[in-house]
């Protein structure tokens, strides 16, 4: 604080008188010129540095991000060895793993052609219903697709019994029928001696074990398959009108056909059919045992008689027709008898002109007739059918 002996605090100037500015010549204040001059040198000195600064600092920046990407650069190249390492050594692992998996499969197939090796190679014995047969593998996988050439193929595990033989629960008393066929399959002939009731036994057995057809072929074999098809369609189908139609179709596999009097030319009359594999416009083809005629359904739903080039194309032209016209795909033995008319070719020269015509009224003009003429009745037989019996039936 001042005070009356030091009126003035410690650290307090008295200001200088100001001197007096001295003009040039041209009138201005050289003390002025001075400052402006130092001003600007100062200035000048500022952005100078200022200048240097950014220049250090764009420096720095530069070799920043220089640093920066070569640590970058290292990082990913670090990481991609490590990848590289990490793939070749689960690639190796693999390859050791594969090894190992190849060599144990190895082995194993080695002793399993062993163990195939010595039971193909040794004596096979048989226990059927109580009878005993020795045979070897070779033989009972001479015929492929049937029980025993399954059986023995390998595939399954079997297990003998006590005495080393494999049981078979079959009727015995005809097993040697089957082991004889499979010995000499292609000259194999079945004695004459056996009865009637024998070869129904015979034939339940070669159907067990899957030979019927090659042991004891029938005349119909090729159309007992195509009857059991059918009826394997008609179970996929389900339905209840699918299941009829193929039952009455397989009933009806052969047939013989013609009037029941005198009324059809010759080469149609009493003809047999035997049905096919062949299916035109929906319905199964029955063929003439003769191979000249052929009975299908034509475009109009009606059963035709025709010859095989109307039968391909499914035409309506043909010989003789039944005029059932129905949706449903029946067998010729379903359909009505008395519907059946013929065309002038298939009919007798001599029963022809008076025949009753389809369509014909008591006003019919003999120039409006129909040309074709009603059978008065047909008769169908059958031949061979499946039977209930049959396991597909």
């Amino acid at each position: 604080q001042p005070s009356p002996s030091n009126p003035r605090p410690a650290g307090c100037f008295k200001r200088a008188p100001a001197m007096p500015k001295r003009r040039r010549d041209n009138g201005s204040d050289d003390s002025e010129s001075d400052e402006q001059n130092d001003a600007e040198n100062e200035d000048e000195a500022l952005r100078d540095t200022l200048r240097a600064v950014n220049a250090s600092v764009a420096a720095a920046r530069r070799r920043g991000g220089e640093e920066r990407a070569r640590l970058v650069a290292e990082a990913t190249a670090a990481a991609k060895v490590t990848a590289e390492a990490a793939a070749t050594r689960i690639e190796a692992e693999e390859m050791k793993m594969g090894v190992e998996q190849d060599r144990a499969a190895l082995e194993a197939e080695k002793a399993s052609m062993e163990k195939a090796h010595t039971f193909q190679n040794s004596t096979i014995v048989l226990s059927v219903g109580g009878h005993r047969f020795e045979t070897s593998r070779q033989t009972l996988t001479s015929v492929s697709d049937t029980y025993l050439a399954s059986m023995f193929s390998g595939r399954f595990l079997l297990t003998p019994d006590a005495e080393g033989a494999y049981f078979i629960d079959r009727d015995g008393r005809h097993f040697h029928y089957i082991l004889n066929f499979l010995r000499d399959s292609g000259s194999f002939k079945l004695s004459s001696d056996l009865t009637e009731s024998q070869r129904d036994e015979l034939r339940v057995e070669a159907t067990f074990f899957g030979l019927l057809d090659l042991m004891m072929p029938g005349p119909y074999q090729t159309q007992e398959r195509v009857g059991q098809s059918l009826l394997r369609g008609a179970c996929v189908d389900g339905t209840r009108r699918a299941l009829e139609t193929a039952v009455a179709q397989a009933r009806a596999l052969v047939f013989e056909m013609g009037s029941t009097t005198p009324f059809l030319a010759e080469e149609v009359q009493d003809l047999r059919w035997v049905i096919t594999d062949r299916v035109v416009n929906g319905s199964p083809v029955w063929a003439a045992v003769d191979g000249k005629y052929f009975m299908f359904r034509n475009s109009k739903q009606k059963l035709t008689v025709a010859l095989e080039r109307h039968c391909v194309e499914g035409s309506n032209c043909g010989y003789m027709i039944n005029m059932e016209e129905t949706a449903d795909v029946a067998a010729p033995t379903a359909l009505p008898s008395d519907e059946w008319v013929s065309c002038s070719w298939a009919t007798l020269a001599s029963h022809y002109a008076s025949a009753r015509r389809l369509g014909d009224t008591p006003t019919t003009l003999p120039e409006d007739r129909s040309p074709w003429a009603c059978v008065p009745e047909m008769r169908i037989t059958t031949v061979h059918g499946l039977d209930d019996s049959e396991p597909a039936m």
